[in-house]
């Protein structure tokens, strides 16, 4: 049994369908998740990579759920 919350896909290389430069790792709110590309500007919440548990209890950050990137100026 592994307690990590590296991805059982990563763990095991079962993924094959997605190419991982589908799929980035991003910070909403200081919030680790995983997300993959769905379109051209459209992005799909694939893991939360907290270990926070009220992380899990946020509407913003569910799995499933549609965003969008916007890049930040500096």
């Amino acid at each position: 049994m592994y307690y990590t919350i590296v991805p059982h896909e990563i763990l095991f290389d079962e993924d094959h369908d997605v190419p991982t430069a589908q799929r980035r790792t991003i910070q909403v709110d200081g919030v680790p998740l995983i997300i993959e590309q769905s379109s051209t500007s459209e992005y799909e919440i694939v893991q939360i990579l907290s270990s926070n548990p009220q992380d899990f209890l946020s509407e913003k950050i569910q799995p499933g759920k549609k965003m969008t990137l916007q890049p930040l100026l500096k």
